[in-house]
């Protein structure tokens, strides 16, 4: 019994000491070459969960593209993580996307940050501080959106204050994993 609990320990503790740079390694990106390392950005890291049959992540992406090309200080990294969804699904959905997308094939990622739907996005430091996560907006579709959390979590980081909404609840599709 003894040596039972301390494997389940040390298990806990690997686990729990894992860093995203570790989670993401190796995770193939549709483009076809693989995320060696998540390299630093000046400020942070978002990183979001979308999925090619989800309507609320269609109507997202180009609202996403948007801040990636408005927040430079941030890299931006989609991971599709739909269980129901090939590569070669997700890939032809995506080809025309202007930011990296990982595929997650067995949700290690998703397991990671217990992202529960598509779009969910998760504003991290380089020293795997999470800062903001949840929806992107409180609509479906950013264009009908009379708040928009990520945005204004980035715009607060950008002028070096603190985050006023840290946590947002994230509509949308559920990831099947």
């Amino acid at each position: 019994m003894a040596m039972k609990i301390l494997v389940f320990l040390l298990f806990t503790i690997s686990l729990n000491s894992w860093s995203l740079d570790t989670i993401i390694q190796n995770s193939q990106l549709l483009s076809g070459k693989k995320v060696s390392s998540l390299a630093k950005a000046k400020k942070g890291h978002v990183i979001f969960f979308l999925s090619g049959a989800c309507p609320c992540t269609k109507k997202h992406i180009p609202y996403l593209e948007s801040l990636a090309k408005d927040h430079p200080d941030f890299r931006f990294l989609g991971v599709h993580s739909n269980s129901l969804e090939s590569f070669a699904k997700a890939k032809k959905v995506y080809q025309d996307t202007k930011f990296p997308i990982a595929y997650d094939e067995d949700a290690k990622i998703a397991n990671f940050f217990k992202a529960i739907k598509t779009p969910h996005v998760f504003v991290i430091t380089n020293e795997d501080k999470t800062l903001y996560h949840g929806g992107v907006t409180n609509s479906m579709d950013p264009k009908r959106a009379k708040k928009f959390y990520l945005e204004n979590a980035l715009n607060d980081l950008k002028k070096s204050r603190e985050v006023e909404t840290k946590f947002a609840k994230a509509l949308g599709c559920y990831i099947v994993r």
